[in-house]
């Protein structure tokens, strides 16, 4: 580990950090660490010791829940400037694992810290606190209507859901993520085979082109007609800064 960069600096635009004030800014960075983790490295593993919170400097994070015989079903992924382990907080071990899908740049604020942030910084804890809302009514949402869809549907649902938080990469319609048909089907609760069954439906329907493991989307509009009747969100708002 070593001090990260100042966070008046920081690249990540979003970072809620930037919510408090200059004096605690400057608090926070004599406390805080900077670590990088290698793909497929796990930020902390369900069952650690709350020890703080994480803010997503710049990466691709899955957050993970493991059911019966270990099998992995990803709740949330997050990207630059979302927190990580506020699911834990308050209480002593974390009920979650978050794991880099690809190289990432984490800071990491420990719990002493954070709590005397929470106090001195009204707008960083309302904003805060206002994100963890929206992110349980979307987590709700996803569950109930997840319950509801044919696997076609959960295949659309988690293709749009990827683009809505990792959105497209530079050359187009490219899902800006290396995701692989196992992180899909974790998204959507399905097994990999009914995966590339569906993409292979969608390839037909020119709703999606395939190349090589990559995705791209062609008709973005198609698929979120496909779940127009469920109506609810993605993705938390993340124009939180101001």
């Amino acid at each position: 580990m070593e001090n990260s960069n100042s966070c008046i600096t920081c690249v990540s635009p979003n970072c809620f950090l930037k919510l408090c004030s200059n004096e605690w800014i400057q608090l926070i960075e004599g406390h805080k660490t900077e670590t990088s983790y290698e793909k497929g490295q796990y930020v902390f593993n369900a069952g650690d010791l709350v020890n703080g919170l994480y803010f997503v400097k710049r990466g691709k994070i899955k957050v993970v829940s493991n059911g019966l015989n270990n099998k992995e079903h990803i709740v949330r992924l997050a990207t630059d400037g979302h927190v990580l382990g506020h699911r834990g907080f308050g209480g002593e071990t974390y009920p979650i694992s978050a794991i880099a899908m690809d190289d990432s740049v984490i800071c990491f604020v420990d719990n002493e810290t954070i709590s005397k942030a929470f106090f001195h910084n009204p707008h960083f804890t309302v904003k805060l606190m206002l994100f963890y809302s929206e992110e349980l009514r979307g987590i709700e949402a996803r569950m109930t209507y997840l319950a509801q869809m044919t696997v076609r549907d959960r295949v659309a649902f988690a293709l749009l859901y990827l683009k809505d938080v990792f959105g497209y990469n530079s050359s187009g319609e490219i899902l800006n993520a290396n995701i692989t048909r196992a992180d899909i089907a974790d998204i959507c609760g399905t097994n990999v085979e009914q995966v590339i069954r569906n993409l292979t439906d969608f390839e037909k329907e020119k709703l999606v082109a395939k190349e090589g493991k990559k995705i791209r989307i062609t008709n973005e509009e198609g698929l979120r007609q496909m779940l127009v009747i469920y109506n609810f969100k993605f993705v938390p708002k993340m124009h939180f800064i101001s």
